[in-house]
């Protein structure tokens, strides 16, 4: 089997990377954004053009004023014509701005978002079961849900807020220069400054947000587990210990969040004050020019402006950088399950010919490589039989089912069906050929018809009509509101456990598979559904190859063979008739059922 890799850290350079190498499929969309930006600022670094002109008049004017009275004029027309090329130069620019915003947003969502939630559950389907077995439902909740919606929060970021950002920067920088480079100096010099600290606060924040992700897949997989066995919470009066729970993992929760804010929150204000104090160092600088007559007024107003403007970007880049580094510690976690070893895929052209022999030959088997489950197995079940497996809770019952549908696969020996060794048949051609019912019932929120044709994708009405009847399901589907278009909600409270059993046994009558696998398929129904259950489960095992996990021995007494397992080992096997013969483990089993019913 493959066993899951182990977890592994990536480096932020190398996560990076990942992040800029997935997405390069919309490289053309943040092109086109990329443009539209360029457009958007060229519009609003032309508006401080507009305003120095229209300052340099009114101050051109007044100085008239000064010198010849009211004999000055000022020219309204290009006064007029500038407010309105300043008007436009604003609107289009606004425009702009709200046509990259919408491009992407749509980019993240359409195709950023939803294909990476797509990878990851195609990845599951391909990760070997003892990986989903061992990690809480929440946690992968969490990576598939809250950190691939915090990685698409960022790369939205990416491409919109860091590329308007730099984009700004650059222009705003070339036009300041192109008025007065003292002027100019005096705002960027700081930036390099206010840059590094932002850089390495931002490497520390990492970290935290890094552990924060942990926690915040902890939380959700208590959440799950929490609300899924809410009835056995409040039967024992568990609350109180839920809530303690609840309230350390919170506890962490808050810390590691409030630590990776706190980290991330300081680089704004140290642009911020970086940038507050080149726009001093602009005004005094500009006045002392504008007295000596080395620059004009307007001049010294549109480096204002560009200054102001210049503070945008680099506190955008700030947040960005920020949550750069808290999309790092979630792209972290997903590429670990993206990275994880998948099954080994095999494929033949064909199912095996037959009637569905099984062999197991000398099979040993354990979970962990260190505790034995099964060890030596060797059993030869032919064509058609029905074969029972008894034992105590632990003995390996299920795992040799879990075997024989290569869930796991065997550490030393062979399983054969037909004379065919599974592990050369791939996992889903193999899984067809079986048919299950277990003894935790799975349905899914649709109507009662949806759920028994899960067993048949081309199923007619009549056929899943008919294999309610053969499950005695049908006569209580019939009670329900909307009989077979009733649908089961999402925890299927709506029906008992009984009536869920049934509709899963149905499932299996309408799969018509060449071998079944019941695990206690009548564990709940009362007594007299389950004699008819058992009824008719008799004629549908006819002539099919069968696994029977049995707990309770009266419904088995009628197998072709009984497996009696303990401790991973068929300690005795044969007919019930023979197995009472012998007055072994298997009788002793038998009569302890019975004595517990006196």
């Amino acid at each position: 089997m493959s066993k899951p890799s182990k977890t592994r850290e990536y480096s932020a350079t190398k996560t990076v990377k990942r992040l800029i190498r997935d997405i390069r499929p919309i490289a053309w969309a943040i092109a086109i954004a990329g443009i539209v930006c360029i457009g958007s600022v060229m519009l609003s670094v032309l508006a401080p053009e507009i305003v120095n002109k229209l300052t340099n008049i009114i101050y051109e004017y007044g100085d008239a004023r000064l010198q010849y009275g009211e004999t000055a004029s000022i020219d309204m027309q290009e006064m007029l014509s500038l407010c309105l090329v300043l008007l436009a130069a604003y609107g289009g620019s606004s425009l702009l701005s709200a046509l990259r915003v919408v491009l992407t947003t749509n980019i993240t969502s359409r195709y950023y978002t939803k294909g990476l939630r797509i990878r990851i559950s195609d990845k599951l389907q391909r990760l070997p079961v003892s990986y989903i077995d061992a990690t809480p439902n929440g946690e992968l909740l969490s990576r598939m849900m809250n950190d691939v919606s915090n990685m698409s929060t960022t790369i939205y970021i990416i491409i919109d807020t860091l590329i308007d950002g730099f984009v700004r920067i650059v222009i705003i920088t070339y036009f300041m220069f192109s008025i007065h480079w003292m002027l100019a100096t005096a705002v960027v010099v700081l930036v390099p400054l206010s840059i590094a600290l932002s850089a390495i606060i931002s490497s520390r924040s990492e970290k935290s947000w890094h552990e924060f992700r942990k926690v915040n897949g902890n939380m959700y997989a208590f959440i799950e587990e929490d609300y899924t066995g809410f009835d056995t919470v409040k039967a024992f009066n568990l609350e109180g210990r839920q809530e303690k729970i609840c309230d350390e993992i919170s506890g962490q929760y808050r810390q590691k969040m409030r630590r990776g804010y706190y980290l991330s929150g300081l680089i704004q204000p140290i642009i911020a004050f970086t940038n507050n104090v080149a726009y001093v160092a602009v005004c005094i600088a500009g006045g002392i020019l504008a007295s000596n007559k080395v620059v004009s007024v307007g001049d010294v107003m549109e480096i204002v402006l560009l200054a102001k403007m210049f503070a945008g970007p680099l506190e955008s880049i700030a947040n960005g950088m920020g949550s750069i580094q808290h999309t790092l510690a979630c792209a972290n976690r997903v590429y670990q399950l993206l990275d994880m070893k998948e099954m080994d895929v095999v494929d033949t052209s064909e199912l095996p010919e037959g009637e569905g022999e099984v062999v197991f030959d000398h099979v040993s088997f354990s979970y962990d490589k260190v505790t034995p489950i099964i060890k030596d197995l060797c059993v030869t079940v032919k064509a058609g039989q029905k074969v029972a497996i008894v034992g105590p809770t632990g003995g390996g019952k299920t795992t040799i089912v879990n075997l024989l549908m290569r869930f796991y696969d065997v550490d030393s020996g062979r399983i054969t069906v037909d004379g065919v060794d599974i592990s050369t048949i791939d996992r889903a051609k193999l899984r067809s050929m079986f048919g299950m019912v277990l003894q935790d019932t799975w349905l899914f929120n649709g109507t009662v018809y949806d759920n028994i044709a899960y067993g048949k994708a081309d199923a007619t009405r009549e056929e899943v009509v008919a294999a309610a009847e053969k499950a005695h399901a049908d006569f209580f589907i019939q009670t329900l509101p909307d009989g077979y278009d009733t649908v089961i909600n999402e925890e299927s409270t709506n029906i008992s456990s009984g009536q869920k059993q049934l509709l899963t046994i149905a499932r299996s009558y309408l799969s018509n598979r060449k071998m079944l696998i019941l695990d206690e398929a009548t564990s709940n129904v009362d007594t007299r559904t389950e004699i008819l259950i058992q009824q008719a489960m008799d004629e549908l095992l006819k002539g099919r190859t069968s696994f029977v996990i049995a707990h309770r021995l009266s419904t088995i007494v009628n197998a072709d063979i009984i497996l009696v397992v303990n401790n991973g080992e068929v300690v005795e096997q044969g007919t019930h008739t023979e197995l009472m013969a012998q007055n072994g483990f298997y009788t002793k089993i038998y009569n302890s059922q019975y004595e517990l019913l006196k």
